[in-house]
């Protein structure tokens, strides 16, 4: 059985992956977490979404979309 792990998905990219590798993580639409990113953004907030993007960028690793195994694929 594989675990779920957060990684970034350069597959489905726009930029470095991390969102679409969040949103796989956290089971919610990309979208979404690109939308966050950038609210972030827009918003005079304190948070240096573009240090945290980049961090996120560097420190997760590379992989694919989470699918978990078939109910009835059962290994033994």
């Amino acid at each position: 059985m594989t675990a779920k792990q957060l990684h970034r998905i350069p597959s489905e990219a726009m930029l470095g992956g991390v969102s679409a590798g969040l949103a796989d993580y956290f089971g919610i639409d990309k979208v979404f977490v690109r939308l966050f990113f950038v609210l972030m953004l827009i918003l005079p907030t304190s948070v240096p979404i573009v240090i945290i993007y980049i961090i996120l960028w560097i420190a997760m690793p590379k992989g694919e979309r989470y699918f978990p195994a078939h109910p009835d694929q059962r290994h033994h």
